[in-house]
């Protein structure tokens, strides 16, 4: 099947509405030799007969029917598109977009969005994806901001960081796991733990942290969402390695217990913006909102 063109939706959509060819063209300004030829096109790419030509009128078939409710859902997202450029260019809304790693906690993710929205006009989108992802959004400048635990350097582009949280990393379980508390770090040998992907630099930190303590451990799941790493665990599938800030409000709700905390180790959150997308004063406003 070839694309689809709008015209020929638009006219099949016409069409139907005045019930035949001759009211169409009326309505269209468009010679019915002319709109004949573009349903018959239309027809042909699609490989259904849409009506029946009953004298002068067009009656819909069953298929046209069914393509009469898209061509109606499709005019409509028209124009609501049509609308809605018109009052963001009339308010001066600027739209732009947060890519945001996966194992950030939502907390920060909700105050990078904060910190974004108080430019003026400001319309924040939000993309969740892993850190290889969204350095290749990065590349093709499909977003502008990026929220992360490492910062990317990314060739051609310069960026800006800004810190926007450093929590305490420890590791943390299901309260059946209480009892590592006393004999931690050695409790951990031989252990199950529920980890992020190797992507994540925390990764690669504590798994450095447990050779140095001469620890072997099994990682039984991988998860880069850090809500899914915290019901994991409270399902007892294994420990997990997270910040303080990120744990704190299942530690009040008696859903996880912190086994232990890792010596120099922290996980920090930037907040980058690529300088040609984001002017001098927008990057002012957003750094100073961080700051506060």
């Amino acid at each position: 099947m070839n694309w689809l063109n709008l015209h020929h939706l638009k006219y099949f959509l016409v069409i139907a509405e005045e019930g035949s060819i001759s009211g169409a063209s009326k309505k269209l300004l468009v010679g019915q030799p002319a709109l004949s030829a573009q349903l018959k096109h239309f027809e042909g790419c699609l490989g259904l007969r849409l009506f029946d030509r009953v004298g002068k009128k067009m009656k819909i078939t069953a298929e046209g029917e069914y393509v009469l409710r898209y061509a109606k859902a499709i005019k409509q997202l028209e124009d609501e598109l049509v609308s809605n450029l018109g009052h963001a260019r009339e308010a001066g809304i600027r739209e732009f977009t947060l890519g945001a790693q996966e194992s950030v906690p939502k907390t920060v993710i909700a105050s990078a969005i904060g910190a974004i929205g108080t430019i003026p006009q400001a319309k924040v989108k939000v993309t969740e994806g892993t850190g290889e992802e969204l350095f290749n959004l990065l590349l093709q400048g499909k977003i502008d901001f990026f929220l992360g635990n490492f910062r990317p350097l990314v060739e051609g582009k310069e960026m800006i960081y800004a810190s926007m949280a450093k929590e305490q990393v420890c590791v943390w379980g299901a309260r059946k796991f209480g009892k590592l508390q006393k004999t931690y770090p050695a409790s951990l040998a031989g252990m199950r733990f529920v980890l992020p992907g190797f992507q994540n630099p925390l990764r690669h930190d504590f798994e450095k942290f447990m050779l140095e303590q001469g620890l072997a451990f099994e990682v039984g799941i991988e998860a880069q969402d850090t809500a899914l790493l915290k019901e994991l665990a409270v399902r007892g599938e294994g420990l997990i390695i997270m910040g303080e800030d990120s744990a704190e409000a299942w530690v009040h709700a008696g859903k996880l217990v912190r086994i232990g905390s890792i010596p120099n180790l922290r996980e920090e959150y930037w907040l980058g913006m690529v300088r040609k997308k984001i002017d001098t004063e927008q990057q002012r406003i957003v750094i100073k909102a961080i700051g506060n």
